[in-house]
This record gives C-alpha cells, sequence and structure tokens, in this order.
C-alpha cells in the first residue's frame, strides 16, 4: 500500500503545483476538474473520502443528542468544526469540477456554463481561496493514507497482503515473488486488482470479465469466447507459484473456474 499512497500523493501534488502556476483560466479549471476525478476515483482516496463523511456525520449526530454535559459540547462543538471545515475547502473544488464536467459532456455548446464559473471564481481573493482549497484537502487526504500505512503495514507478519510495488504476496509471512522489475505481467495486474483494488472485498468472486475491463482495459471481452483463458490460465500459473514457493503446503490458494462466466476466489481458509 506503501507505494500506491505515495504515487496517489505525488499525483495530487504535481496538479496542485500546476494548478499554482497555470495563468490561463480556463487550464486552472481543468486541473481542478482532474484533481476531483482523481480523489472521486482513486481507491485510496475513495475510501478516505467516505471515512471523512463518516466521521462528520458522526460529529453531527452527537451534537444533536440533548444528553452532552457542557464540556462535552465544547469538544464535539469543536471536532463538527475540524470536519466541517475540510468539506467547505473540499466543496469550492467539487463546485468547479461538476461545472466543467457539465461543460465537457456539451463540448462547450454552452458557454454559459463556463462564463458562469469564471463569475464565480472571478473575486480578487479566488486564486488564494482555491490554492488554499488545494492545501487544506491534501492535508487531510494525506494525514489519513500516513495513519491508514502505519497501522495497515506496521506489522504484517501474519498476514495475507500483496506488496505492489515489489510485486511479492505474502501468505502468513511467506513471501512469495510475482514478477520482476516490470510488474506487467498479466499475474502481476491479477493480484494487483485483487489485493489493491478490492482489498475490502478479498471475500468477493472476480469474475474474468470484470477483471478484463476494469484492469486490462479489455472491452471486447465478450466477443471472444477464449478471452477467459488469458485470466484463467494466469490464476493458473499464481497458484504454481505458491505452491512451489512453500513446498506443496499451499495448493488450493486461488479457486478457478472456467469459461467466459469464469471467475477466480481466494480459499476462504486463508483469509
Amino acid at each position: 500500500m506503501s507505494g500506491s499512497a505515495q504515487r496517489l500523493k505525488e499525483k495530487m501534488l504535481e496538479l496542485t503545483r500546476l494548478f499554482r502556476i497555470e495563468r490561463n483560466i480556463f487550464q486552472k479549471f481543468v486541473i481542478v476538474y482532474k484533481y476531483i476525478r482523481l480523489l472521486n476515483t482513486d481507491p485510496l482516496t475513495k475510501s478516505i473520502m467516505q471515512k471523512i463523511f463518516d466521521d462528520t456525520a458522526g460529529v453531527l449526530g452527537r451534537i444533536d443528542q440533548n444528553d452532552l454535559d457542557e464540556e462535552e459540547f465544547v469538544n464535539v462543538k469543536g471536532e463538527a468544526i475540524y470536519t466541517n471545515d475540510f468539506w467547505i475547502y473540499y466543496s469550492n473544488l467539487e463546485v468547479i469540477h461538476a461545472k466543467m464536467k457539465k461543460v465537457k459532456t456539451c463540448s462547450l455548446g454552452d458557454k454559459n456554463e463556463f462564463e458562469n464559473l469564471c463569475r464565480l471564481f472571478s473575486k480578487p481573493y479566488s486564486k488564494e481561496m482555491l490554492e488554499l482549497s488545494f492545501k487544506v484537502v491534501n492535508s487531510n487526504v494525506f494525514d489519513r493514507l500516513d495513519r491508514e500505512i502505519f497501522f495497515r503495514d506496521g506489522d504484517r507478519k501474519n498476514k495475507l497482503y500483496f506488496n505492489e510495488e515489489k510485486s511479492v504476496l505474502y501468505i502468513d509471512g511467506e513471501p512469495i515473488k510475482i514478477d520482476g522489475k516490470t510488474k506487467n505481467s498479466n499475474q502481476h495486474k491479477i493480484l494487483k486488482y485483487i489485493f489493491i483494488d478490492n482489498r475490502t472485498n478479498l471475500t468477493d468472486d472476480f469474475f474474468y470479465s470484470e477483471i478484463a475491463a476494469d484492469e486490462f482495459g479489455d472491452l471486447e471481452y465478450s466477443k471472444n469466447r477464449s478471452s477467459w483463458k488469458k485470466y484463467y490460465d494466469a490464476c493458473g500459473q499464481i497458484k504454481l507459484k505458491i505452491k512451489n514457493n512453500t513446498k506443496d503446503k499451499i495448493r488450493n490458494f486461488l479457486i478457478l473456474t472456467s469459461g467466459q462466466d469464469g471467475k477466480v476466489s481466494i480459499n476462504r481458509e486463508h483469509l
């Protein structure tokens, strides 16, 4: 996870830097659009945003209670201000993202959308406000990322996880090297899809058709009746590597089915 988190931070910081140095107002809005789209689509940030939302809802729910004494109320009120502060700055960027998404869909056919957006952020302090919005959102997301890395990666001796950066699968502390320096094999991509992109759903069935579309960008899967073999074979190779590296102790780590509707899942004995 640490490798994925670092790459995510770098993307967010690069977009922040580009926004700061860009002079063209349209291009600045494009950068905001890309930044919020990244937050809304990356698995790590999607999870973090949901947790911030849940925390905010929980704090506001506590304020609504009538049995808080004065000291408790002051503490909870402080938490509410802190969490709401994030959403205020995030919404500054989200408004631009939503408008630019509409402009993109209309292919600039409706110039009123963009003109309204320019008017909305034409105040003398708008530039500083938006730069501060980037800073506040980055700070909150980075803080949560760092905490998750510390607690998740701090002690993994007996845990099941995939180190994407090193392309090593760990099963009960046993390292199984999956890929070399390129980290581009079908085996690596499938394990990334399961353990990184769907790390909160490890008990699920992962259909080859979904892996093809989401991880490999293969939108022609359904048109070729033999498409499933690529993913079935890669999963079989993963099983063989695990079997050989554990001296036959782990023979059925993955459970596979064949055919166009085929799928792979992790043997629940190892979850």
